[in-house]
């Protein structure tokens, strides 16, 4: 019977969805709630961020008979998680290391993760692959078959690996376009906190248009419509999961350095002014 992976921004019915079967989880986490699998749960967030990243496991984790995965969200640490739990995540241990670097850090420290040029040209091959190829769980917190959403990023993941230059050069260009970003998604820079609205990820971008260096970034994917708070460098006493709990409560999560709010919320630019004098508050006088 082949593996199926489900994903839900609601855990409780991700539980439901999952009942009666032999299962894992990948990263079925939600802030402080985790969804756990019969027979494995790769989680690595809030309370369990000691844990490996799901995309760090070995090739045939959990064994034989695992016949349904639940996720949260789909990305490249939780592809590679699926990846392993098929027994078909390609070994390529530098380029693992660097996506789970990234997935704890956020990008905009790629440039500390000491990866070589080849893996980070890899990782940005793979950005823009998935730029156009976003899989949302359902928003009325309904349960979402996506065996062939996981199928196809794991392809992509291994064409990438593979150094298929059709798919690195588009990581090339999509390199190219983040000055553009910059600009597009520019707002306001107010106490060190850089403020972006776009219609892509730019919690990454610390450094203003005119040059002026920020020390954290909030931001609003108006794709997603969702709201995202990240560090550039840790802050001692500052926590990003500890910033959104306070707004959203204990559905919102992620780490110390980068968090956001509840999986399954509506968030609009009443939530980004929130969020962006929640961090001015606490990054001031640190």
């Amino acid at each position: 019977m082949a593996i199926r992976f489900l994903v839900c921004s609601n855990p409780a019915n991700l539980v439901a969805a999952l009942e009666g079967k032999r299962t894992a989880t990948v990263e079925a986490e939600y802030g402080d709630v985790v969804v756990e699998g019969s027979v494995l749960t790769l989680a690595h967030h809030g309370s369990r961020s000691a844990n490996p990243a799901p995309c760090l496991a070995d090739n045939g984790v959990g064994g034989e008979g695992i016949e349904a995965v639940g996720l949260s969200h789909i990305d490249l640490d939780a592809l590679g998680g699926c990846a392993a739990i098929l027994g078909r995540k390609p070994e390529a241990d530098g380029f693992w290391a660097l996506a789970a670097f990234v997935d704890v850090n956020g990008p905009h420290k790629i440039g500390r993760s000491g990866a070589s040029a080849e893996d980070i040209r890899r990782l940005e091959a793979y950005w823009a692959w998935s730029e156009s190829r976003k899989v949302f769980p359902p928003r009325d917190g309904s349960s979402l078959d996506v065996t062939d959403k996981v199928m196809e990023g794991i392809e992509a993941v291994e064409r990438i690996v593979a150094d298929d230059e059709a798919l690195l050069t588009a990581g090339d260009d999509f390199v190219k376009k983040g000055d553009e970003l910059n600009k597009l998604s520019f707002i306001e820079a107010k106490g060190g906190v850089i403020v972006r609205v776009c219609g892509g990820f730019s919690n990454h971008l610390y450094v203003t248009p005119n040059g002026e260096v920020g020390c954290a970034v909030v931001a609003l994917r108006t794709d997603f419509h969702a709201c995202t708070v990240s560090l550039a460098d840790p802050i001692s006493g500052v926590s990003c999961r500890d910033i959104v709990q306070s707004l959203w409560g204990s559905e919102a999560g992620g780490h110390p350095g980068i968090a956001g709010g509840p999986r399954n919320a509506l968030m609009g630019l009443d939530e980004l002014l929130k969020l962006r004098d929640a961090t001015v508050a606490a990054v001031a006088g640190k």
